[in-house]
This record gives structure tokens, sequence and C-alpha cells, in this order.
């Protein structure tokens, strides 16, 4: 509702409780807007909300174009709340700005600026000078949560790392002869699902491939399908795997040793894989800023790790990872796998810290979510 109802009496919404609903709008976009990043719209008069949209697609219209849309003529002398400042570039669309001007909107209220080179303030600048009352910087905490991938990405020029591990109270990943199928509920799978319809790439390591022979993709929710990466020194990957024959959008990355190239299965060479072959380092694995300078160079922007212990490790170690989903499952096994191996951590003052964490129910698991503490 735009207003709030105390019996005869009406009060308008505050700005903060409009771009709460802007944010909502841009919720809606989730998995499938990227690379783009969420953006809600709300279009209100004389406490009236009279246009709202959100971005559905790269490339398809923005959130502010679709609500002034809606409003039409009604949208002068308008207030439009945005998740995000306002586009003043031509790309695959026209510039926001240029339509927020025309409308006759009268008081532009956004979340957080752009990180866009491109506008990066430049929208705003553009619109005061229009005479257009701008202001910014409501939920700018909610809004920069919502969008860390955006952000992260944009202000660290790498890919943004995500860690997610399903595990049991003791911090078992399957039992000692392998068996994980299936340690988190089926709410949490999906979770799951959700996260990869968000990034440009899935990592596992190639233990992960021959143990559970997944397929990476995203389904039981809407989403663009990602990358999918393997770790794998030699290249060896069974070429009856499911990442290898069911390749049909040619999104296997297979990462090596550049020394083991010309090794590789010509029985896997048939099947349209890429092939990222690396240096590697004095633990005869690959160097991993050498591998996300090639993804990010690649086009990927941000990736999750899904498996296993090794490849998370490996990760953590480095400090490259920036966000982490711990999904635990009211189960113990007593021995098994563990989740990270040794990070080689001997004081408790050095051990590795989640901040801004929370903690969520998903079925009768429990995720625990934060961003890591890079110091």
């Amino acid at each position: 509702m735009p207003r709030k109802n105390w019996g005869f009496f009406m009060s308008v919404l505050s700005d903060a409780e409009y771009m709460e609903m802007a944010l909502l709008q841009a919720e809606k976009g989730r998995g499938t807007t990227r690379p783009n990043p969420l953006v809600g719209a709300i279009i209100v008069k004389q406490g009236e909300i009279i246009g709202k949209g959100y971005h559905k697609k790269a490339g398809q219209p923005h959130a502010e174009i679709l609500a002034i849309n809606k409003a039409g003529d009604n949208a002068k002398g308008s207030s439009l709340y945005l998740t995000l400042e306002p586009c003043c570039h031509t790309g695959r669309t026209g510039p926001c700005t240029d339509a927020i001007i025309k409308s006759g909107i009268s008081r532009v209220v956004y979340a957080i600026k752009d990180p866009d080179p491109r506008v990066n303030g430049k929208g705003a600048k553009i619109l005061r000078k229009a005479g257009i009352d701008v202001k910014s910087g409501i939920l700018k905490k909610e809004a920069l949560k919502q969008n860390d991938i955006f952000f992260g990405h944009n202000k660290n020029k790498k890919p943004y790392i995500i860690l997610k591990l399903a595990q049991t109270l003791d911090g078992r990943i399957a039992t000692s002869n392998g068996d994980s199928k299936w340690i988190s509920s089926d709410l949490s799978r999906k979770f799951a699902h959700r996260l990869r319809s968000e990034v440009d790439a899935v990592i596992v390591g190639s233990s992960t491939v021959r143990t559970d022979n997944p397929l990476l993709t995203v389904r039981n929710f809407k989403g663009i399908n990602p990358y999918r990466i393997v770790f794998s020194n030699n290249f060896n990957i069974n070429p009856k795997c499911n990442l290898v024959t069911k390749n049909k959008d040619y999104k296997t990355i297979l990462v090596g040793d550049k020394k083991n190239l010309d090794d590789v299965n010509k029985s896997i060479k048939k099947n349209n894989l890429i092939y990222w072959g690396l240096k590697s380092n004095k633990s005869t694995s690959v160097n991993m800023h050498d591998f996300l300078a090639q993804a990010y160079q690649f086009g990927i922007k941000s990736m999750l790790i899904e498996g296993g212990a090794t490849l998370a490790t490996s990760f953590l170690k480095e400090n490259l990872v920036d966000k982490c989903y711990f999904v635990i499952a009211p189960k113990l096994l007593g021995n098994g796998l563990n989740s990270i191996s040794d990070l080689k951590i001997s004081k408790i003052s050095n051990a590795l810290k989640l901040i801004d964490s929370s903690v969520n129910k998903s079925g009768e698991d429990f995720i625990i979510s934060g961003y890591l503490n890079k110091g």
C-alpha cells in the first residue's frame, strides 16, 4: 500500500519505505539480469504509486523506463525511487537520464551510485543540471548487499568468488566411502540452483566430477546456465560424464597445467570443450591468480565454488573467497570427508572470519552466510 492508514488519518510513506518497495521490485529479476545488476523502480505522485518496474534481462528496458511507461503523462511532477543511479550512456538501450528528463519527473531518489565508469555520478549530475531534485544514499547498505556481486567485481576488477559448502554438524561433506547424497534438504538443493543462476561460472574439482557426475545447470529456478569449470591438472575427465556428453551450450571449461594440454584425450576434444592451460605453482596445482585473470579476461565476473574440499581449501588459503554459504544439515557422521582441509592456521587470532553474517532456516537445514573478512 502506498499509504499508511490510521482511522481517518493518512500519512505518505517515507523515502526509505518507498525505496524498500523498489528493492523488492529489483529482487524479481534475480537470476536473469547478469551481467547487469538487479534494479527496481517506483514512481510516486501525491502519495500514490503510479508506475513501477524492474530490470528483467540484459538488453531489455531498464527498470526506470518500464516505470515511466506505466506512469505515462502522469509522471510529470512525480518522484522516482530507484535502487541504482540511472545510466547516462548508450549501450544496448538508450540513456535513462534522457527519458527521466523528458517524462517531467521532478524528483529522483536513488540508493547507490553506479560504479560503472560510464556513469559513476554522471547520471545524477545530468539530472541536477536539468533542474531535477536528486537525493542519494537511501537504503544504500541494503542496495549494496542486494548487488554484492556487481559491486564486488567492479571494485576489485576480478571475479567475485562465492563458496558454498553443504555439510553435517560435524563438518563432513561425505561419508568415509564417499557417499554424499543427500546431506542437505531438498529446499537447500533448490537454493544451490538459485546461486548458480546468479553467477557466470560454477567451479568443481575433478574428484567431484568422478564421484557425483554433476550437470551444474540451473534447475527448479529461473535463470541462465553458468559456465561449468572443472579443475584437473592433467585434463583427465571421463569422456562419458555429463559435463562432456551434455555440453550442448559449449560452456564446459577444463582448467589444468598447460604442460599437459598435448596429452588431452582425443575423445574429449570432440565435444567442444574449452581448455585453459595455465602455469602450475610449487604445490603442482594451477596458479589461482593466473586463473582468475584468465576468467576475468574471458568475461566471467562471478564464480560459485561447489566442490570439493581441496578446491575450497585452495581458494581459502589464497584469501580469494568473497562470500560464503555454509549449508548445515542437522546430521552427524563422526567420520568422513572434511568440508575444508588444513588452512595452515596455528592461532585462533588468525582464523578466517565471516562478517555481516546471517542464519536462515532451509527445510531442516540452517544456512550460515557472510562475507570473508580480508583484514
